[in-house]
């Protein structure tokens, strides 16, 4: 368990320049209400030697383990370029979506984890409404991808209308007007959501998914989510994917998974979780229709 606490201070001190578990608390940290809580929950923990896995420990801890994880890993690959930290920082220096922002984060290292390149929009252009990414591949036949990131993580009561008005607001950055101005051809446009639960459940709003509302400005909606699977004490923290819409690609199939087993005793597994079997509909057919999900 204190590997882990180390993993996440790690990251949090090379991305938002501060000790997370140090005393006395940074003024910084306190500033951001979740940093604030996992730092709390942590020294909890440590010095109080009290159980983790409470409620505090895995709304606040577990959303840093997840990045922090990845982050260690791209780190023992050398893959985090002067480029890629400096762009990361940047997107904690507004710290008024403290989720969203993490989950963009999390976005860009699954993409390098899954061996894509990566530009970020913002320094293409400036100009019009930008989407978050152009993720690509120089490979025999080159696939240029549009990335826009959505953080629904932690939405009480979330509810399919919902989840439609944001994807007819996000499908804006895919106007054509704007999309020109990146001076990229994308071969395709993705949304991608991430409906993450508070305590890390299956979300109830897989249910209603054959409902989405696609847009014609995109090829996919990607739903992902983190789920922990509870084995008696121990967890593992592990990700899921739904796709709906046309997509061929197992774009992020390349992550690292928690696990933290009774006593303190905490491991990393690189695994692959199979994205869905993506069925291809006729455009007038889109909206409704969802792959498969392979087990």
């Amino acid at each position: 368990m204190y590997k882990s606490f180390k993993i996440i201070d790690d990251f949090v001190k090379e991305i938002y320049g501060f000790n997370l578990i140090g005393e006395p608390i940074n003024h910084d940290i306190s500033k951001i209400k979740e940093l604030r809580k996992a730092h709390e929950t942590i020294k909890e923990i440590t010095q109080r030697k009290r159980k983790p896995y409470s409620n505090e420990f895995i709304k606040y801890v577990y959303p840093l383990l997840e990045i922090s994880l990845q982050w260690s890993e791209l780190k023992k690959e050398g893959s985090i370029t002067e480029y890629f930290l400096e762009k990361c920082k940047q997107r904690v220096r507004t710290p008024n979506n403290f989720y969203g922002t993490i989950f963009e984060i999390d976005m860009a290292s699954r993409c390098i984890l899954s061996n894509w390149d990566i530009k970020f929009s913002e320094d293409c252009t400036k100009e019009g409404r930008q989407i978050d990414f152009v993720f690509y591949k120089r490979d025999n036949h080159c696939k240029v991808i549009g990335v826009e990131c959505h953080s629904k993580r932690n939405t009480r009561n979330l509810t399919i209308q919902k989840i439609n008005r944001a994807i007819n607001d996000k499908a804006k950055k895919f106007e054509q007007e704007f999309i020109n101005k990146l001076g990229f051809n994308l071969d395709e446009k993705l949304l991608i959501i991430d409906i993450t639960t508070a305590n890390y459940s299956s979300p109830k709003i897989l249910e209603d998914l054959d409902k989405t509302e696609m847009s014609g400005k995109l090829d996919a909606v990607i739903f992902t989510w983190r789920e922990d699977k509870i084995d008696g004490e121990n967890h593992s923290l592990a990700v899921k994917y739904k796709v709906i819409g046309d997509c061929d690609k197992k774009y992020f199939s390349t992550t690292y998974a928690a696990e933290l087993r009774k006593g303190p005793v905490f491991f990393v597994r690189k695994y692959i979780e199979p994205e869905p079997c993506v069925i291809k509909v006729e455009p007038e057919e889109r909206t409704h229709r969802i792959g498969k999900q392979k087990r």
